[in-house]
């Protein structure tokens, strides 16, 4: 289902998005419209990775971590010293 949607967009905007529009073959909605869901997307893509990553840096109980030691072992890794 679609409903209309009026915006108030700058005169030269409006001017490139008929260009773009005219290039692509699409409408200015139809452009509208898909980066409108490709914010959505990268916005639910950041929640999950946010999500699968967090408590990843806190320590566990009882465990006790040398964060210099980590430092330098990557250093030497990435270095190869």
């Amino acid at each position: 289902m679609t409903t209309k949607l009026t915006l108030s967009i700058d005169v030269q905007t409006i001017k490139k998005a008929k260009l773009i529009s005219a290039k692509k073959g699409k409408s200015i909605s139809k452009l509208v419209e898909e980066y409108l869901n490709t914010l959505s997307s990268i916005d639910e893509n950041k929640k999950s990775v946010v999500k699968e990553l967090s408590g990843l840096l806190k320590n566990k109980p009882g465990v006790k971590t040398d964060w210099k030691k980590i430092k330098m072992q990557q250093l030497k890794s990435k270095y190869a010293l």
